[in-house]
């Protein structure tokens, strides 16, 4: 008998940014022995895309088995996968901020202009950024930006520039997430990308390159991806307090929320409540009656008919 051909063929693509590619390359190692599927990798600015097509006789079994490796990479990959399908970084990324009805703003023009390349692509968009209008576009908005940063840093230090100016994005558009990202373009300079949120900045640095703009405006949406999603940062980003004169060798180190903190949390409040509970019980309600006539060990007992007096003995 003649197998059937496998002219079924389905695809599938993880996208990563910035993902280990040791760590990718020992897990296409680990696939390789399958003859029905193939990897092929695309990558720009930091954003890696995985597409995994693989064949079958059915649909079914195809789609199947594209899911059980993108599975694998995923594992393989850790917080560096951030989605899987046609989403850009900035899709999943809205996606994140609107979860936690969060808002993010850029400091100034050109680090606007770079989040709303992004941005543009995603429908997204408009739910969680305001495209300049609330922010660096509206003049009285951007010159308390300005003002409030200035506070913060020295001129010609531009990683102190870029984080005061991430922080003041953050308070004077209203915004749970500021981003600034300064250098870029400038010959000779290091381009510094600082993401504003909750009293700390998350900072990287970049090396000027043609696509550097690009990858800095990426690695801004990674970051808050992943803040808003409380996992932990790349090793490459370093954190550091807001509005601070801050040392870029010796960053600190922020706490990451533990997810299971509060389902922890509301058992133990329940735990105690239902102990508080059983010692009201046992403590304020007896075992027996109100009428019963069993006496306590070691008492005595008496009973008096009623409309009867009690007899009394001479002493």
């Amino acid at each position: 008998m003649v197998d059937m051909e496998k002219n079924v063929e389905k695809q599938l693509i993880v996208r990563t940014f910035e993902p280990d590619m040791g760590a990718l390359k020992a897990a296409a190692r680990q696939l390789r022995g399958l003859s029905d599927l193939g990897l092929n990798l695309y990558g720009q600015s930091g954003e890696v895309l995985i597409v995994i097509t693989a064949r079958s006789h059915a649909a079914a079994a195809a789609t199947e088995l594209t899911e059980r490796v993108a599975e694998q990479l995923e594992t393989a990959l850790g917080e560096a996968a951030y989605g899987r399908g046609k989403g850009s970084l900035a899709y999943f990324a809205a996606g994140e901020l609107m979860e936690n009805e969060a808002l993010i703003a850029a400091s100034d023009s050109k680090t606007g202009a770079l989040l709303a390349e992004e941005f543009s692509h995603t429908k997204r968009g408009n739910n969680v950024f305001d495209f300049g209008d609330s922010s660096y576009s509206d003049s009285r908005v951007m010159a308390k930006m300005k003002e409030t940063a200035a506070k913060h840093f020295e001129p010609g230090d531009d990683a102190q520039m870029a984080a005061a100016r991430a922080a003041a994005a953050s308070k004077c558009a209203r915004a749970e997430v500021g981003v600034s990202i300064v250098g870029n373009g400038v010959a000779g300079k290091d381009v510094y990308l600082a993401v504003a949120y909750k009293g700390h900045v998350y900072m990287r640095r970049f090396p000027q390159a043609q696509d550097t703009g690009k990858k800095a405006a990426l690695a801004a949406l990674d970051i808050t991806r992943r803040l808003m999603a409380d996992l932990p940062v790349s090793a490459e980003t370093r954190v550091f307090k807001a509005n601070s004169n801050f040392d870029w060798d010796a960053p600190v180190q922020a706490k990451q929320k533990n997810k299971a903190l509060v389902p922890i949390i509301v058992l133990a409040v329940l735990l105690v409540a239902l102990i508080v509970a059983c010692w009201y019980f046992l403590t304020h309600f007896s075992l027996f009656g109100a009428d019963s006539n069993t006496a306590p060990a070691g008492g005595s007992s008496a009973s008096v008919s009623a409309g009867a007096p009690a007899s009394t003995s001479p002493v």
